[in-house]
């Protein structure tokens, strides 16, 4: 992909998207970025007040901030090619604020809804799984989960959390304070140009995952209620893993679409027995267990940085360290371990 096919494809998203461009009456682009410095610096007063902690004030300054630059990844695996936009907030005016309620919300996990850590978590949570008569495996997904989730329903989301877990009632709006104006600087760079997303979380905000976290996990206790329901449901942001009976399937879906007028879910089922998802390859058994592989997609070139390039050496580690803990980590059947060791070992020896 050239320049300016690149340049084509992400003029046409945003075209398409919930993004306008932000411009003067007179037609002409306008930065934002002075209002956004403003609205900061009001919000890191209110946070420094709110917490008592007078100091924060200075810690959520950025120096030299920046508007966001958009850039997009191609999703080459598929058909057509899509473009997955990312927003770098790298010091932008928010960026001190985004990572510290990110922090602070360590302080109160997300216990409700269905979400897992990874494929690894993943496969704990379906020990002693087995399929009921007429079941497949099928994987659910969130078409543009991001975009999709409503800014305010999100913070409401965040709120009932907060209030749940009994956070300090001036510790509740200090932090929605932050989720507002993070949420609120939805602006980007483009070519020259700025723009605006006019509907969802900004898709490189450090909060994104966040607030997408705690409105799907409302959204899977309320479906949950459903008689339709899958009775196993495993989400991993925007995919979800269920076993659904085979003749109920559309009817399912149909529940789950029709469940919030901006989450659209589409479904894969199983082929042959098997379906990937995330970095797994899931295969049921003869009595109906499920067996575990490690899926890679047709795209894969199996590269990574190698030996002699100028990166750290901890950076060139760190893919293989991955590799050999999900290795380890993931119960596969013997032949397919000893495979799945010869070639990570063949990958780290290039």
């Amino acid at each position: 992909m050239d320049r300016e096919d690149y340049d084509s494809r992400v003029h046409a998203m945003i075209s398409a998207g919930p993004y306008e461009e932000y411009k003067f009456k007179n037609g002409k682009t306008k930065d934002p970025l002075n209002k956004m410095i403003e609205e900061v610096n009001h919000t890191r007063q209110t946070v420094a007040h709110l917490m008592g902690d007078e100091k924060l004030e200075r810690k959520f300054h950025v120096p030299n901030p920046t508007v966001a630059s958009l850039y997009c990844l191609p999703k080459i695996h598929k058909d057509p090619i899509g473009m997955r936009p990312i927003s770098s907030n790298i010091r932008t005016p928010t960026e001190k604020l985004a990572a510290w309620l990110v922090n602070e919300m360590k302080k109160y996990p997300v216990r409700h809804g269905k979400s897992v850590k990874n494929s690894i978590d993943l496969v704990k949570r379906l020990e002693g799984f087995k399929l009921r008569r007429g079941e497949i495996l099928v994987s659910f997904d969130v078409a543009a989960l991001f975009p999709s989730v409503p800014v305010t329903e999100a913070l409401h989301s965040l709120r009932r959390h907060l209030e749940r877990s009994r956070a300090p009632p001036n510790h509740i709006e200090a932090y929605l304070s932050v989720a507002q104006v993070c949420m609120n600087q939805n602006f980007f760079t483009f070519r020259g140009k700025f723009f605006k997303q006019t509907f969802g979380l900004s898709m490189g905000s450090k909060l994104s995952p966040l607030l997408a976290d705690l409105f799907m996990s409302d959204f899977e206790d309320e479906a949950q209620k459903k008689k339709l329901f899958p009775r196993i449901w495993w989400r991993y942001v925007d995919d979800v893993f269920a076993p659904v009976k085979e003749r109920y399937l559309e009817q399912t879906l149909a529940m789950l679409n029709s469940q919030h007028n901006t989450i659209n879910f589409t479904v894969e089922r199983e082929v042959e027995g098997s379906l990937p998802f995330l970095d797994l390859l899931i295969t049921r058994k003869e009595d109906d267990t499920l067996k575990f592989g490690i899926y890679r997609k047709p795209t894969s070139t199996d590269r990574y940085i190698t030996s002699d390039s100028n990166h750290f050496g901890a950076q060139k580690q760190a893919a293989f360290h991955s590799m050999a803990h999900r290795l380890y980590n993931i119960p596969m059947e013997r032949d397919e371990f000893e495979e799945e060791k010869s070639r990570v070992v063949k990958l780290a020896g290039k």
